[in-house]
């Protein structure tokens, strides 16, 4: 861009201030009403015009500083989604601000751009934003523009338009090509030696898979995706670390109808198809270079454009693509997640940023990798049905717009490079020296401003007895009136707003605590609750161990009762014997034949001695034990073990325990018993002491072994033979 003399960016208006100051003088010496307003009026009109001035300075500033700039646009809904029911969760909030309403959670969350395009905007009022970047490239900088968003959010409407509306492609062309015939015929008019000469060349390509062909190639056809398609064109370095596409066709042009016609060609060739979400979705990245050069003999300067027109990302879950559709979404979201790891590198300002993880991102290693200004149009669908994209693209654009590609040059095909560069920051100098001045007048305007009110409202008392004043005044005061009140009323239903999110909030938090409160109380039963776990196992633990001392005390106290038993006392012997005494042995054998064998309740034969009532007889409680063993031992051997708990268990109750045995095991009752019952009663006397003191025990005392019992079945079987033979 020529450097501006610091006369023609930020005039000398001091002359102006002094006429603007006299005249409202004069019309407050005059006390005319219509007078005092038209000028305060006119003053107005020069503080708008200065801090249009001022924003346009900082955007000329900012663009010499390097960022991307990223500006976002909404669609409006069609009517299709208003059947289907979808409402709008994305909006603009202003012209760099975009608000995106979360259902989930029930809150805003808003994005700042540097311009907000909303649903009314046109493709005429994009293009009056996007002009100065794009009419850089006349004055020799590179320049990219590329539409960023998911598919179906107007990223081709936007660049390539429709047959109602143009887009940025269109116009921009139209636009250069003006501008370039005007500068030709201003030269022209000035006489000068030298002719002013432009030369303008367009080249489109489309990367499809990850592969990259020419549009503009006559032998090219392509019109619907998965169509057969020439050799892929490579994508190289230059010697001077550029990025170029060997073999791709760059048509010369020499006005807005042939290019319209190469873009139509171009359009048509590039790959679409539909899908659940667009009805018209392109399966491919499109970017249209155009190459200009101009200038006054040998000095020249070269500009490139490119116009990007990505393809949509999308979700295979929604869009319900398949076969050749499926291949070529998985490779454009491959392609746009390349893109994104470039921002990201770029962002965290990285040593290595990995433009050749894709031909899309190899392409635009000119436009994001140094000497380029590059905006981003990021387009957005604003219905609910497509919230978590529409917030991806808008965080991914927030990301982009921090990165800092630093200032962009001018390529000056000429030797006296130096003074170039050295003119552009004596420009840059002069604006930033430009736009102090205009905040300094900016400011005394202000201060201006304020002194004439100031005067205004003492001419307005001085006027206070003319009923034409009078009136005026009453309006004036009236409308004010009216805006405190409207003021009033909105700082209430504000309080009131405040008020109740101050409740909300205060309510939100009593619960939080009564949660806390209910969380700690559970806490403390279920500690409370674990600690009388253990106390319970504890003492479980505890019964155990005592239950199992107290049954070896008892089977201890049993056992010295048995064995105290064996070894009867002389005193025993005695008080024994007295009931035979003077008997002869064949009256005491008598004796204990005439005595009969007691039967159970069930007719089971018990013995002599054995009867329901508890048994004192240490005696007879180890001849019903003894019995209990054998049954045990012949028919469950298992229950052995156990026999010292089933005795503690029946104590007292011995005759019981030794009849539930014999009726459990009554259908193979032992054969012991069986000889016992046919073999006639011992004529010893069960009251009578087995032993004697001077004794020692006998075998028929002592307990049988296993092999005893056995020998002792043998032989009454065999006797039971011998007798029924």
């Amino acid at each position: 861009m020529a450097a501006t003399s610091p006369s023609k960016v930020a005039p000398d208006k001091d002359d102006d201030e002094l006429a603007a100051e006299s005249s409202i003088e004069e019309a407050l010496k005059s006390l005319d009403a219509g007078k005092i307003e038209s000028a305060v009026r006119n003053m107005a009109k020069k503080i708008d015009a200065l801090k249009t001035h001022n924003a346009q300075l900082l955007q000329r500033i900012l663009q010499l500083q390097g960022n991307i700039q990223v500006c976002a646009r909404i669609r409006p809904m069609s009517d299709e989604e208003s059947q289907r029911g979808f409402h709008e969760v994305a909006q603009s909030l202003g012209e760099t601000e975009v608000g995106c309403f979360d259902e989930r959670t029930q809150q805003w969350k808003s994005y700042a751009f540097d311009k907000v395009w909303g649903p009314e905007t046109s493709n005429r009022d994009v293009f009056q934003d996007v002009e100065p970047l794009a009419l850089s490239v006349i004055e020799g900088y590179n320049a990219c523009i590329f539409a960023y968003g998911q598919t179906g959010s107007g990223k081709t409407f936007t660049m390539e338009g429709d047959e109602v509306q143009q887009g940025i492609s269109q116009r921009t062309i139209k636009k250069i090509f003006t501008l370039l015939e005007e500068k030709s015929i201003r030269h022209l008019s000035q006489q000068h030696p030298d002719r002013f000469e432009y030369i303008v060349k367009i080249g489109m390509l489309e990367i499809y898979n990850d592969e990259v062909y020419d549009l503009l190639d006559p032998s090219f056809v392509a019109a619907s995706s998965g169509s057969p398609r020439k050799k892929p064109l490579d994508v190289r370095q230059s010697a001077d670390n550029t990025v170029e596409v060997p073999g791709l066709r760059q048509e010369h042009v020499c006005s807005v109808d042939e290019v319209l016609k190469a873009l139509d060609r171009g359009n048509a060739n590039r790959a679409t198809a539909s899908t659940n979400l667009n009805e018209h979705s392109s399966r491919s990245h499109m970017i249209l270079h155009v190459d200009i050069t101009s200038g006054v003999g040998e000095t020249k300067c070269r500009g490139s454009l490119y116009l990007i027109d990505l393809a949509g990302s999308e979700r295979v879950r929604k869009s319900e693509v398949e076969g050749q559709a499926l291949k070529e979404a998985q490779h454009i979201n491959k392609s746009l997640s390349a893109l994104g790891n470039v921002m990201e590198a770029l962002d965290r300002k990285a040593s290595h940023v990995p433009y050749r993880d894709s031909k899309l991102t190899h392409l635009l290693t000119n436009s994001l990798g140094g000497n380029s200004r590059t905006m981003m149009i990021m387009t957005a669908c604003p219905h609910n049905e497509s919230y978590d994209e529409t917030t991806f693209a808008l965080k991914f654009a927030t990301r982009v717009r921090r990165i800092n590609l630093g200032s962009a040059q001018r390529n000056i095909l000429s030797k006296n490079l130096e003074e170039t560069v050295k003119q552009l920051n004596q420009e840059k100098s002069q604006l930033s020296k430009a736009k102090e001045r205009s905040d300094a007048q900016l400011f005394s305007l202000k201060k201006e401003k304020e002194r004439i009110e100031d005067k205004l409202s003492r001419a307005s008392l001085a006027r206070a007895n003319s009923k034409d004043e009078m009136r005026t005044l009453s309006v004036l005061r009236q409308a004010n009136t009216d805006a405190t009140a409207r003021w009033q009323k909105e700082k209430n239903a504000r309080e009131e707003k405040s008020a109740e999110l101050g409740k909300l909030q205060e309510e939100y938090q009593k619960s939080q605590r009564e949660l806390r409160n209910v969380k700690r109380g559970l806490e403390s039963l279920s500690k409370k609750s674990e600690d009388k776990d253990d106390e319970i196992f504890k003492l479980k633990k505890d019964l155990r161990a005592m239950k199992e001392q107290l049954s070896e005390e008892k089977i201890r106290h049993r056992r010295s009762q048995v064995m105290k038993s064996r070894i009867p006392t002389p005193s025993s012997r005695i008080s024994s014997a007295s009931p035979n005494v003077g008997k002869p042995p064949s009256a005491a054998k008598a004796s204990n034949l005439a005595r009969p064998a007691s039967r159970s309740s069930r007719g089971g034969v018990t013995d002599p001695g054995v009867s329901n009532s508890p048994i004192g007889d240490p005696n007879k409680v180890s001849r019903i034990r003894f019995r209990v063993l054998k049954i045990l031992q012949e028919h469950d051997p298992s229950k052995v073990p156990k026999l010292d708990s089933l005795m503690l268990q029946f104590e007292g109750r011995e005759t019981e325990l030794l009849e539930k045995m014999m009726q459990r095991y009554a259908g193979g009752g032992t054969e012991q018993e069986e000889e016992t019952e046919e073999s006639p009663a011992p004529t010893q006397s069960t009251d009578e002491p087995e032993t004697s003191l001077t004794t020692p025990p006998t075998s028929s005392t002592r307990p049988k072994s296993r092999g005893e019992i056995a020998k002792e079945k043998h032989l009454a079987r065999m006797q039971r033979i011998r007798g029924n033979k």
